[in-house]
């Protein structure tokens, strides 16, 4: 199955090259987010901060201060009145601890998304 326009064994090429960047408990958690759907132990933020309850833009988020990387998954499909489905995840790069914070801590995390960290080198994410 590919993702993104990636097919799995690129996208494994990744998770194996990133074992130097990342810290011993993001990198199991990146693989275990591949292997088995589950991003528990990435996106330790749940659910994240929004100044719009009915329609949240993110729905969790995590950081990695070893490669300074943040990951942040996106509001998916509607399923009942203010209920979503978590939707696709982005990595963001470059992310300093000063800047996770401030994302954490923000009113309006996917504002701060766009004013701020769309700004910085980001990709789809490949879990």
């Amino acid at each position: 199955m590919a993702l993104h326009g990636f097919s799995d064994d690129e996208i494994r090429e990744y998770i194996l090259s990133s074992r130097e960047q990342l810290g011993p408990r993001k990198f199991a958690a990146l693989v275990r987010a591949f292997h088995l759907g589950d991003d528990q132990g990435l996106l330790t933020q749940r659910p994240t901060n929004t100044s719009n309850p009915p329609r949240p833009r993110t729905m969790a988020a995590g950081y990695d201060y070893r490669s300074k990387t943040m990951f942040v998954r996106f509001r998916g499909e509607k399923i009942a009145k203010g209920l979503y489905r978590d939707g696709v995840g982005y990595e963001y790069y470059n992310v300093t601890r000063r800047e996770w914070n401030r994302f954490r801590d923000a009113p309006s995390p996917g504002r701060l998304i766009n004013t701020h960290f769309n700004n910085k080198p980001y990709s789809p994410a490949a879990w």
